[in-house]
């Protein structure tokens, strides 16, 4: 018997949210205002995002 390199691979599926304040007259309203780009989005590394990850596949073959 010996040692043998094997690799895996995993892919994940991330899903980030965040929830921010948008001066608006409704809440559609606020939504179009984001979705336009009419205001900045969080930084990638606010700490507000929440993130959650889940296993999509996993494969493990000699490396």
């Amino acid at each position: 018997m010996g040692k043998h390199a094997i690799r895996i691979t995993q892919v994940f599926k991330a899903v980030r949210t965040i929830e921010i304040e948008v001066e608006a007259a409704d809440e559609y309203q606020a939504a179009k205002v984001v979705s336009s780009g009419a205001i900045d989005m969080p930084d990638f590394d606010d700490p507000r995002w929440k993130t959650g990850w889940d296993l999509q596949n996993e494969e493990v073959e000699p490396a």
